[in-house]
């Protein structure tokens, strides 16, 4: 189905992937991983690095203990900034937010993180591109303990916005975000910006966010 076609979806709330759905990475630093290392001063340029670092971060906040991690957690903050101060939103993101609150859907945001990415880092994110007015609530994949496709991820959004997950009209441009909201019982719509016409069972196809207001209605409208 495309925006050109068929009855208009009947939802109560419309759900976002973050990252290349509402914003993507502008220009960011050239040098953001020299600048990353200077949290941790003293080491070497040429120091070999472990290739399983997830694995070593993770151990190494067990052993810290709860004080520790919320020290780890607030350098990988400082380490992200770094990169994440060139996201920007795209051209229709804000319009078509507010659009959809104005005819009184509630909007949440679900996005995978990550390892160890601070729930407050998204949140400044949001803050920062003029989004966050326009979220009712979102939902990280470490809040949810679970990772897009997983439709566990799809049911904490709708948990956390008081809605069944078929009353969710869920917007993304992955596969991942079409399979894990139909997995879910969410209505999946694919954000196709390429014009690429990949078809992963998605309800609707949208080229552009501003298509996504005139496709929906509520169930009382």
């Amino acid at each position: 189905m495309t925006p050109e076609r068929g009855p208009r979806i009947a939802v109560a709330a419309v759900g976002f992937d973050l990252g290349e759905t509402l914003y993507h990475f502008g220009r960011p630093p050239l040098s953001w991983i020299e600048r990353g290392r200077a949290v941790r001063p003293g080491r070497r340029p040429g120091a070999r690095r472990s290739a399983r670092g997830g694995d070593a971060a993770g151990r190494l906040v067990l052993a810290l203990g709860p004080r520790g991690a919320r020290r780890a957690e607030a350098t990988i903050d400082r380490v992200a900034e770094l990169v994440r101060q060139s996201l920007v939103p795209y051209p229709d993101a804000v319009a078509t937010l507010a659009a959809l609150k104005r005819a009184g859907f509630l909007v949440g945001a679900l996005t995978n993180v990550p390892w160890g990415l601070p729930r407050a880092t998204v949140r400044r994110d949001l803050e920062r591109m003029g989004l966050s007015p326009y979220i009712d609530r979102f939902v990280s994949s470490s809040d949810a303990g679970a990772r897009k496709p997983d439709p566990a991820a799809f049911a904490w959004l709708a948990a956390t916005l008081g809605v069944a997950p078929e009353q969710i009209a869920y917007v993304g441009n992955l596969v991942t975000d079409v399979i894990g909201a139909r997995a879910a019982g969410c209505i999946p719509i694919f954000l196709d910006r390429s014009g690429s016409g990949a078809e992963h069972g998605q309800v609707a196809t949208i080229r552009r966010l501003d298509e996504l207001p005139g496709l929906l209605t509520r169930p009382d409208g």
